[in-house]
């Protein structure tokens, strides 16, 4: 619930990583991160700086990533995503959705620096995705979840918190938002069972789904580049749940996301 003490779940965290570089000898079993960082995606400001002002009472250092300290840092010409790729100034930066899709952020989480030092992602008032994202007032929230499958590295945990999301209908509308779901390859021999199988499972999915995101089939009567969107999409898009392919897609698949193969 509210005040309950969700913040210490990525403040702890932070913590434990600066106390471990501080004494290694006395935790010899423990590899941490040289330059630990967490990022909490916030869908306030006010928010924002809430949590790091708690954060800051325990000697942590944040930086909320919002329009006003951006052009701020603009102003003063000073290269703000740099310093965030550096892993330096902060161990703590509030994001909020619509910053998250940016192109700043996607060349900021691919920096090899920046996930090397990636300790825990955060969503907090994760409630707010489906009732403000689904209903179009802020529609980068529906986007989070893509960004958690298809850029976050694969090591980090990712925590969401709410106070006010109750279990059953409103947990699984969460999760099926965040893109915490089964991805599954389904292997045939030839395309007329590729086909048979989409035919079925097109007639299976509710009308309410886009059917063409959902499932997807890979083989070579597809056009090449139809196929490498398919191979990509594997990882970086949440809709997609099902693809169905011949004996090409099992040439050197490595997909992350894949965690059922028929």
């Amino acid at each position: 619930a509210t005040g309950d003490g969700k913040s210490a779940l990525f403040v702890v965290p932070i913590l434990a990583h600066l106390e471990i570089l501080i004494h290694p000898a006395m935790y010899p079993a423990f590899l941490v991160k040289s330059q630990p960082v967490v990022m909490v995606i916030t869908p306030m400001k006010g928010l924002a700086t809430s949590l790091i002002a708690e954060a800051e009472a325990f000697g942590i250092s944040g930086f909320s990533y919002c329009h006003e300290h951006i052009s701020e840092y603009r102003i003063n010409q000073i290269n703000l995503e740099d310093l965030i790729c550096e892993c330096r100034s902060w161990n703590l930066i509030c994001v909020d959705p619509e910053h998250l899709a940016s192109p700043e952020w996607r060349r900021i989480i691919y920096h090899e620096t920046f996930r090397s030092n990636l300790t825990e992602f955060v969503v907090d008032k994760s409630h707010l995705i489906e009732s403000w994202g689904s209903s179009g007032f802020r529609p980068q929230f529906e986007h989070i979840g893509a960004f958690i499958k298809g850029c976050l590295p694969a090591a980090v945990p990712v925590v969401v918190t709410t106070a006010t999301c109750a279990p059953g209908t409103e947990t699984r509308a969460l999760c099926t938002a965040l893109g915490m779901r089964r991805k599954t390859i389904i292997h045939v021999s030839t395309i007329p069972e590729a086909y048979t199988i989409f035919e079925y499972l097109w007639d299976h999915i509710p009308q309410q789904y886009h059917r063409l995101r959902r499932i997807r089939m890979y083989h070579s009567v597809c056009p090449d580049a139809y196929n490498m969107e398919t191979f990509d999409r594997i990882d970086s898009d949440l809709y997609l749940q099902v693809v169905i392919g011949t004996p090409a897609i099992r040439q050197g698949i490595n997909r992350r996301k894949v965690l059922d193969s028929i």
